[in-house]
């Protein structure tokens, strides 16, 4: 139908200028919600593939830390809750110029 085709299109634009206004707010969201590499590159692994409980050990962090993490992103729209329970996050640092390589050790890397 054309009608569908010009509401998709429609929608696309909306979502295209709604990313762009809100580019700064959602990264300083991330910035609040996630201030050291740790608890970043935490977020970043929780894509859906991996559970708290792995994510947790990769990070070497508690239980209550990975659990609050969570839970916070959750609360600030940063993250969600899949129907099998997994957190999935809802945006890529990448996209921020969040994100510090992986092997990256005191501003140096390995």
């Amino acid at each position: 139908m054309m009608g569908d085709g010009n509401s998709l299109t429609v929608l696309r634009e909306i979502l295209n200028w709604t990313r762009a206004a809100s580019f700064r707010s959602v990264k300083a969201l991330l910035q609040e919600a996630l201030p050291e590499h740790k608890s970043r590159r935490a977020f970043q692994m929780l894509d859906g593939t991996k559970s708290l409980d792995q994510v947790r050990v990769a990070c070497k962090l508690s239980p209550n830390v990975i659990g609050a993490l969570a839970q916070k992103c959750v609360s600030m729209g940063l993250m969600e809750v899949r129907e099998d329970k997994k957190r999935v996050r809802l945006f890529n640092l990448d996209d921020f110029d969040l994100n510090a390589p992986a092997d990256e050790t005191n501003g140096r890397t390995k």
